[in-house]
């Protein structure tokens, strides 16, 4: 029995890719509970909370940065003739989109996160903050690279390398407070990311160029800018939600939205890691879309279900190895929003499908809309503190999922 399901994974790419993203998250998650549990424990929870924020920011901007070239990558790797080229002008792109989106965000922080000023107080944190953001954009263009030859056990590898180099790190930047938390993650991605390029160079045989194809620009742009924008409207609330726990409540908020945040994304990475490899499936074959799609939903609520009940139960205990306060302060909103994921794999799958059909008009529109219901209904509820936004969420996330029903419905049975 245990034979055939082994090679019936090895053969199944969709389940193969799936499993080795859910495992690697894993290992981020399961590193990321000692990092996190160190730094609960050697700061303060308003430390925490702006390390966390820092954090949210950065991958913010990183989403700005990747100009939806990851999407596209996923997309049109996988048949190219011209794959060094294709990877080496997005990665062009990504790059001078990451430094002028950090400088603005820079120019502005007085502006969007006053408590976030010291970060223009120093040239080294200017500079740094800037380097981090390069690598955090280039690293998730390269998870892209990987989904797209199959091969996403390289990203378990490299996720594997960055979980053990944070905890290191923590403890030699202890002394530089929450900008101490952030770095240590930064750096150890940025190592990670670096080894990581050598084996595609050296495995894949992958020819960094130092110019842009302007016709695979051209190739990828219309596709890409749709995925892009979709991409980040579907991100933002997670993304815009710290700032405003933290502009509108306490850093501490932060602090705890950030760890149950951290807990829910374990459950997300479930049905995450499964529509990437359903794009990528589709993209190899779009006739057996209907039959990825079943697979897809028996897999992820295969774990899913699990997962919240484990939650709901388990859910406080985990907290308290942040601290007491983490788990009295933390442990509903934790339930709360560990409903959602139930409802979220919708969305996920329903943007993936629409890529591989290219209806980018309908998935800019619905995650607009998902936007503005999620970020809406979370903050009009703010008021009444943490659990609020728990409940704003879980209303903003299932009705999204209605929304996206019935255009992916009429997707799939096209193809039966």
């Amino acid at each position: 029995m245990f034979k055939k399901l082994f090679t019936h994974f090895k053969k199944d790419h969709l389940y193969r890719n799936s499993i080795y993203l859910m495992a690697s998250t894993g290992v981020l998650a399961g590193f990321g509970f000692f990092f996190w549990i160190i730094a609960a424990r050697e700061f303060p929870a308003s430390e925490v909370g702006i390390a966390t924020t820092l954090i949210s920011i950065a991958v913010l901007l990183a989403n700005f940065a990747l100009l939806g070239l990851n999407i596209s990558l996923n997309r049109f790797l996988p048949k190219s003739e011209e794959r060094n080229e294709m990877i080496s002008s997005s990665s062009i792109l990504v790059i001078i989109a990451a430094i002028v989106s950090s400088i603005i965000f820079l120019s502005g922080v007085n502006v969007f996160s006053p408590k976030l000023s010291f970060l223009i107080s120093s040239p080294v944190y200017i500079i740094t903050f800037i380097f981090f953001i390069v690598v955090l954009s280039l690293g998730a263009l390269q998870d892209s690279v990987y989904i797209a030859y199959r091969s996403a056990g390289n990203i378990f590898v490299k996720n594997s390398i960055l979980s053990v180099l944070k905890i290191i790190f923590i403890f030699l930047l202890v002394s530089f407070g929450a900008y101490g938390i952030f770095s240590s993650f930064t750096t150890a991605m940025a190592i990670s990311f670096f080894i990581s390029t050598g084996y595609l160079i050296y495995r894949y045989k992958f020819r960094p160029k130092l110019h842009l194809n302007l016709n695979i620009v051209r190739e990828l742009g219309k596709y890409s800018l749709g995925n892009y924008i979709a991409g980040f409207l579907y991100a933002a609330p997670t993304l815009i939600l710290p700032i405003l726990i933290l502009n509108k409540l306490h850093a501490s908020s932060a602090a705890y939205y950030y760890i149950d945040s951290m807990i829910l994304g374990i459950l997300i990475t479930i049905p995450l890691a499964v529509s990437q490899s359903l794009l990528t499936e589709g993209s190899h074959d779009e006739d057996l879309l209907t039959h990825h799609v079943r697979k897809a939903i028996k897999i992820t609520y295969l774990f899913l279900v699990p997962g919240v009940i484990a939650i709901f139960i388990f859910g406080g205990f985990v907290l308290q190895f942040f601290g007491e306060n983490y788990s009295e302060e933390a442990f509903r909103f934790l339930q709360i929003i560990s409903l959602s994921s139930l409802f979220m794999p919708v969305v996920l799958f329903g943007n993936s499908i629409l890529r591989i059909h290219h209806q980018i008009r309908s998935l800019i529109v619905l995650n607009l809309i998902g936007c503005i219901v999620v970020l809406g209904s979370s903050y009009a509820l703010i008021s009444y503190g943490l659990n609020g936004v728990g409940f704003g969420w879980l209303i903003g996330q299932i009705i999204i999922a209605v929304i996206f029903i019935v255009p992916n419905i009429k997707l799939i049975l096209s193809h039966k």
